[in-house]
């Protein structure tokens, strides 16, 4: 009986899920992501351009928002970036979050909302197969931006989002419904 009741409250909530047309998010830890939880320090690497998702203006393939990554605060963060784009400059900047329409065309050091959290050269962005590490703690809780800072890119949905998260235990990224497909 209780097999038959599970059933039925799993079938429910799938039919209710098609029929509103709301699935919750996909929660996870991504392979580009290490922690090490006894000295609260996380890796990330996160690649510009990693595949033709929305022209190629993404991290990791997601873009317009589709990803959050989580990061407890007080951890130290260490970010790889490599911008693996062909044709395009690219950089990582970590900015306050924007409204769409409020995006900026170009954003530079200026724009950072955590101290060191930004690649060389913001505004002009690193060149294909360039790369630079940026360095950084989590101090303060919020919610912020991943974008690139090149003329056009972030208005062109070359943006994420970025969590520092006081309730976090590890870091973990959320992609949301409906994204297209990124580096898990």
């Amino acid at each position: 009986m209780t097999r038959r009741i599970a059933g039925a409250l799993a079938f429910a909530g799938t039919l209710l899920a098609v029929v509103t047309g709301v699935v919750a998010d996909e929660k996870l830890t991504p392979s580009w992501i290490t922690a090490n939880p006894d000295r609260k320090q996380i890796r990330m690497d996160v690649v510009a351009g990693w595949n033709p998702n929305n022209g190629a203006l993404n991290f990791n393939g997601y873009y317009k928002g589709s990803m959050t990554v989580v990061v407890p605060v007080g951890w130290t963060v260490s970010i790889k970036f490599t911008n693996h784009d062909g044709m395009l400059p690219h950089s990582l900047l970590i900015t306050k979050p924007y409204k769409q329409e409020e995006m900026p065309d170009v954003a530079g050091v200026a724009q950072v909302a955590i101290s060191r959290a930004y690649t060389i050269n913001p505004e002009q962005g690193l060149p294909p197969n360039g790369g630079d590490t940026l360095d950084f703690k989590t101090s303060t809780p919020g919610d912020f931006d991943f974008l690139c800072g090149v003329a056009a890119h972030a208005t062109g949905g070359m943006w994420t989002k970025f969590r520092v998260d006081e309730q976090a235990t590890e870091p973990y990224m959320i992609i949301a419904s409906g994204a297209e497909e990124g580096r898990k």
